[in-house]
């Protein structure tokens, strides 16, 4: 069977846009002046963390559970969800044990089960939770009345979900 050079042509032109990571396509969150310095004490799943603050803001000198505002991810425990073990490691990886965030609040501080709700950027100042929702380890969350920066959330999960990323290609 003879195929024609146009099908040859478009054959590989779409291999090659498949293989090809596109960039960002939403707009990066920039850290806020006053933005509180934090240090990161443990890791609890891909949305959890504990942070001990420095500095005035949100946070006190203590450990604290943080919750990532606007973010969702799969669950990582004892019967793991499609891609949640992922989803902790990348959080993991992106601010390790000891490493350095900036952190700044919404309008509502805690959670119903007393997690400090803060936006986070880690120290190379990238908002973690776009990128968590960009590479598909997570969904927008919407918990009332935080949602400062939702429009920048959805924008950056229409970036994972395009690219069928992460929790995309769990069938969600």
């Amino acid at each position: 069977m003879r195929r024609s050079p146009l099908l040859a042509l478009l054959l590989v032109a779409g291999c090659q846009s498949a293989a090809t990571t596109v960039g960002p396509s939403f707009v990066a969150l920039p850290v806020p002046g006053g933005a509180q310095e934090a240090t990161v004490v443990r890791h609890t799943d891909g949305d959890t963390l504990t942070l001990r603050g420095r500095g005035t803001g949100p946070l006190p000198g203590e450990p604290t559970k943080v919750r990532l505002l606007l973010v969702d991810t799969p669950e990582d425990g004892d019967v793991p969800e499609c891609f949640g073990p992922e989803a902790s490691q990348a959080l993991a990886q992106r601010v390790p044990v000891g490493s350095t965030v900036r952190v700044t609040a919404d309008r509502q501080r805690t959670d119903r089960f007393g997690r400090t709700l803060l936006y986070v950027w880690d120290d190379e100042g990238r908002n973690l939770q776009q990128h968590l929702l960009a590479d598909g380890f997570a969904q927008v969350l919407v918990v009332r009345p935080n949602t400062e920066h939702l429009e920048a959330m959805r924008a950056a999960e229409d970036v994972g979900r395009a690219q069928g990323r992460g929790v995309w290609a769990c069938g969600n």
